[in-house]
């Protein structure tokens, strides 16, 4: 009967690493190492004036949310959130470029899109917090990783 359990314990071992273990397992870690407003990508339409390029240490294999939060020499704050996935187009780019006038949201100042327009430019801008969960926070939940950029 020991080697029974023995075996029984070796097949169910097995079958653990084959099955990558309990699910909902931690996603891939990932570090972030840059950040950079990007202006006028769009060439012309507006929607796309304003882009915010953030850089991992490696291209995502995951989707993974994050929260950012910029602020301007003039004391404009931007904050938002949103998914980041894995580009298909660009399986092996270790960057995501995110248009800012999709973090307008309720909380958002009157006015965001004029003051993204004129504020959010590059040179102007003080800080910017990036901070990114492995799903949506529901709670206190700490970032994964998560770093302040300054004076981009």
């Amino acid at each position: 009967m020991g080697i029974n359990l023995i075996k029984a314990v070796g097949i169910f071992l097995g079958l653990f690493v084959l099955t990558g273990g309990l699910s909902g397992c931690s996603k891939e870690p990932v570090t972030l190492q840059s950040a950079q407003i990007v202006e006028n990508l769009d060439k012309g339409s507006g929607n796309f004036d304003r882009v915010l390029m953030i850089c991992f240490n490696h291209p995502l294999t995951d989707t993974y949310y994050h929260k950012v939060t910029i602020l301007t020499k003039e004391s404009v704050k931007i904050s938002g959130e949103g998914l980041l996935r894995p580009l298909a187009s660009d399986p092996d780019n270790k960057c995501q470029l995110k248009n800012i006038y999709t973090y307008i949201n309720k909380d958002s100042p009157i006015g965001a899109r004029e003051l993204i327009r004129d504020y959010v430019i590059p040179g102007n801008v003080s800080q910017i917090l990036i901070q990114v969960y492995e799903s949506e926070p529901e709670g206190k939940e700490r970032p994964i990783t998560e770093r302040v950029f300054k004076n981009l």
